[in-house]
């Protein structure tokens, strides 16, 4: 079964006078994929994430994420199945470090809901991963940016879900840490996560995605596994700007042309 579905789905905000976000896209996500999504700015990428997150209702068409409809589906139900790491993080949480990334394992605990030992161990085996364990007891508000942002994907990852929803997840990150945390999402990709991932850097985007969704004024450009989509011609009429695969020691790299 697949983790994400989207058939012929059409989203709009009210605020917009009606005005369709997105026309009619369509895609699904298996277990082992991630789809990134790439597009210009008002292309519609973060209106489809919140339509897997179930904080917009489709306007027509289906979203199924885990079999569920995410719009009716409860915040718990939704929670043991789907994480999110937000284009926008509050820095005013006034938690530590090691209690945010134990907020990852709220929807499996029951009883009291406090979390085991063994819960706090994996959140600091994977704090230290992701290069953060030294932030453990240390409130987020006195912390950067990029740092918040690897605290919240630790969390993401605590929670074990069976999709992963990023947006924008190498926002404020230095480029050692871009290349850590992709590396890490994808290495649960090859162990059968499924992520959804909004990016801006077609680069980047090769390096996490399997699958690729390409989106242009609300409609899907082109949408398949990632070699097939990622062409210089198809990322030209993404942007508007003529593209070139320039070859480079490790492989090649999308780049403007001169």
């Amino acid at each position: 079964m697949s983790v994400l579905e989207l058939q012929g789905v059409s989203a709009r905000y009210e605020t917009r006078a009606g005005q369709q976000v997105l026309q009619s896209v369509s895609a699904s996500l298996e277990p082992g994929q991630a789809l990134v999504v790439l597009g210009p700015n008002g292309a519609g990428k973060s209106t489809l994430v919140r339509l897997a997150m179930g904080l917009l209702r489709a306007s027509s068409g289906t979203v199924r994420v885990a079999g569920m409809d995410p719009a009716v589906a409860g915040p718990r139900a939704l929670a043991r199945h789907v994480a999110w790491v937000p284009q926008t993080i509050d820095d005013e949480t006034g938690f530590t470090g090691l209690e945010l990334v134990l907020m990852g394992r709220a929807p499996h605990l029951s009883g009291w809901g406090v979390p085991s030992v063994a819960d706090e161990a994996r959140a600091l085996e994977v704090m230290k991963e992701l290069e953060v364990a030294e932030l453990a007891s240390r409130p987020l508000a006195e912390v950067s940016g990029g740092e918040r942002r690897r605290v919240w994907l630790a969390r993401a990852l605590v929670q074990e879900p069976k999709l992963l929803v990023l947006d924008e997840p190498t926002a404020f990150l230095d480029v050692k840490h871009q290349l850590d945390s992709l590396k890490a999402v994808r290495a649960r990709v090859g162990k059968g996560l499924a992520v959804l991932a909004v990016l801006h850097d077609v680069n980047l985007a090769r390096l996490l995605a399997t699958h690729v969704l390409l989106l242009k004024d609300g409609r899907a450009l082109a949408s398949g596994p990632v070699n097939e989509v990622l062409t210089p011609a198809r990322l030209s009429d993404l942007y508007g700007v003529p593209m070139i695969e320039a070859p480079t020691p490790g492989g090649s790299l999308f780049v403007p042309a001169p």
